[in-house]
């Protein structure tokens, strides 16, 4: 669970009343057994948010956000998990008990600074560490305050300076081992510096402790950028760059700046663009977005202006589109990077780029529309990739429409015509969005979440859904993934889910489905027959879909001449009637 102990926090939960909690954020009225209110989340004229005090809960239908106290707090003060638990442990008046684990964490964080420092020392030190202080500030345009802000610093080209270093400070050499500042020779006795004749950029988390290192060659050898291996403290592919400075800085412009590069970052930052963030060598990914969204719902990505810088784009808005993130993009001129163009133009050139940033869906649109040619075919499939990509938004059908008519209004063709085409693609998202009110649920979609319900309550019955197969036949993926995390949890010893099944770990999705399911009231009812209503529900749903798709496949290989394809599927057609009858 991260910072204390699962029965620290199952007490925590016990001291504090969610609903008192929330209340300084939310007015909230009491509606049966539930308190409702406006969700802090978004904009909204009727209330959708609901708090349940008994349970513990909260979920708005309206965008989906939901979990327990401790998920509302984190997203309404934009903390992190260990602090947000800090905080509560106060009101609560319960002393946390460390961990040996954060500890250990402690130290790590305390080498990671006295290496960076040492770097940074050099930098101005080491004869070559002046050359590379030269590059920064006359060939990049670093100034000495932003070098010294941000500890940038130099590693010398030698196998054992920071080795020998941290040995003269009685750090074990395995440790550094583990945080990736030393490598183990192959006789796998010895150990050398991961890091020779770089520029080093240490890596800081959201509360500005350093996490790992990116180091750049600034004399044209290979690789350019080097950096950390993940490590107990480092996650390569959830780690920013710039997010201990950027966090504070976006309540004021209201969105983040997304870049690509470290020296990206550092001259976006000295220009006053301090909400701007890159990633560690990877990709935007889904953890990132989760991330950036604790502090704001908008996002410009200030990308390369090339072809490669394009494609970065449209991957990105692949990521996002199903999140609470808008993301616009920003195109810079080509043959520039964000760092080169400001050096050049300055920070008013660079405030026109940000300000016309357009939409990533209206982006995405009109590249497919320009890339496909004149022919009907290739526009229909460009229209049907775009129509595949608005399927991906399964947290808001509300959503799904504005995104409907804005593809009639640049496409020029009716959103009948559109709305038609959509409904016929086999995974419509109609049918599997989990925040959608009970009220507005197909049959089906209902039947998914009294499961959950049910398998929250009684966790005992989640082995009967694989044992089955019923765990395959689920429409919604949260659903699914959140059944299997429930497993997951009560296979590794843990009884009452309802106490431990929000953590830090789970996406904000899972928590959406997990809090909704918790708020149906199972008290009184016959959970065996209400389980095996809800199981015949989904079964007939699954099969009734299968043998539509698998009769329109047999017809298809049948006339293409593949015979024995087709009898493969009529095999497992009559296998999905056997499972639909048992």
């Amino acid at each position: 669970m991260g910072y204390t102990r699962e029965t620290q926090i199952k007490d925590i939960k016990e001291r504090i009343n969610i609903v008192d909690i929330i209340s300084g954020y939310v007015n909230l009225k009491k509606s049966g057994d539930n308190f409702i209110g406006l969700c802090p989340f978004h904009n909204e004229k009727t209330p959708s948010f609901t708090v349940n005090e008994k349970k513990g809960v909260f979920h708005c239908f309206g965008c989906g956000a939901g979990g327990d106290v401790i998920s509302f707090l984190m997203r309404v003060r934009n903390e992190g998990f260990n602090d947000t638990v800090k905080y509560l442990a106060n009101v609560a008046g319960i002393t946390l008990a460390t961990k040996e684990s954060d500890k250990k964490k402690d130290d790590y964080y305390s080498i990671n600074e006295l290496i960076a420092n040492y770097y940074h020392h050099l930098l101005f030190a080491d004869s070559a560490g002046k050359k590379a202080f030269k590059y920064l500030t006359v060939e990049r345009g670093l100034s000495t305050q932003t070098i010294n802000d941000y500890t940038i610093g130099y590693a010398p080209n030698r196998w054992d300076a920071a080795l020998s270093f941290l040995k003269s400070h009685d750090v074990p050499v395995t440790t550094a081992f583990t945080l990736g500042i030393i490598i183990k020779k192959q006789n796998g006795n010895d150990y050398y510096d991961r890091f020779r004749g770089r520029i080093m950029f240490p890596i800081k988390d959201y509360m500005g402790r350093i996490i790992a290192f990116g180091g750049r060659m600034f004399d044209g050898e290979e690789p350019k950028y080097l950096n950390s291996p993940d490590s107990d403290v480092y996650k390569k592919g959830m780690s920013l760059y710039g997010i201990n400075t950027a966090k504070s800085q976006v309540t004021k412009a209201g969105y983040f700046i997304f870049v690509e590069g470290y020296m990206d970052v550092l001259l976006m930052h000295q220009y006053g663009f301090k909400n701007t963030v890159a990633t560690t060598g990877t990709a935007v990914s889904i953890y990132h977005i989760n991330t950036v969204s604790r502090y704001a719902r908008d996002a410009v990505f200030l990308f390369d202006g090339d072809a490669a810088g394009e494609k970065a784009a449209m991957r990105t808005l692949e990521v996002i589109i199903d999140s609470d993130i808008e993301g616009r993009y920003a195109m810079l001129p080509t043959g520039y990077d964000p760092d080169t163009f400001l050096v050049k133009y300055g920070r008013d050139a660079m405030n026109g780029i940000i300000n016309n940033a357009q939409p990533l869906f209206e982006s995405f649109v009109k590249r497919l529309l320009k890339d496909s040619d004149a022919s009907i075919a290739n526009k229909l499939r460009a229209i049907n990739n775009i129509l595949l990509l608005i399927q991906k938004m399964r947290s808001s059908p509300i959503k799904q429409e504005l995104y409907i008519k804005r593809l009639s209004e640049l496409t020029g063709i009716s959103e009948s015509s559109i709305r038609s085409s959509f409904g016929k693609m086999e995974t419509s998202v109609y049918e599997k969005t989990s925040a959608t009110p009970q009220s507005a649920r197909s049959d089906t979609s209902r039947a998914e979440v009294i499961l959950l319900s049910i398998v929250i309550d009684h966790p005992e019955k989640v082995h009967i859904l694989f044992k089955d197969g019923i765990i395959n036949t689920l429409a919604n993926p949260e659903i699914n993934a959140s059944i299997r995390y429930i497993k997951t949890l009560y296979d590794s010893g843990v009884k009452n889910i309802k106490s431990t099944v929000f953590s830090q770990e789970i996406e904000e999705r899972t928590k959406a489905v997990i809090s909704e399911a918790m708020l149906n009231d199972l008290s009184g009812e016959d959970i065996d027959a209400l389980y095996e209503q809800a199981v015949n529900k989904i079964k007939k749903t699954y099969y009734v879909n299968e043998q539509k798709k698998l009769s329109r496949e047999i017809v298809q290989t049948k006339a293409a001449g593949n015979k024995d394809t087709a009898d493969e599927l009529l095999k497992k057609k009559k296998e999905i009637a056997v499972f639909h009858k048992q």
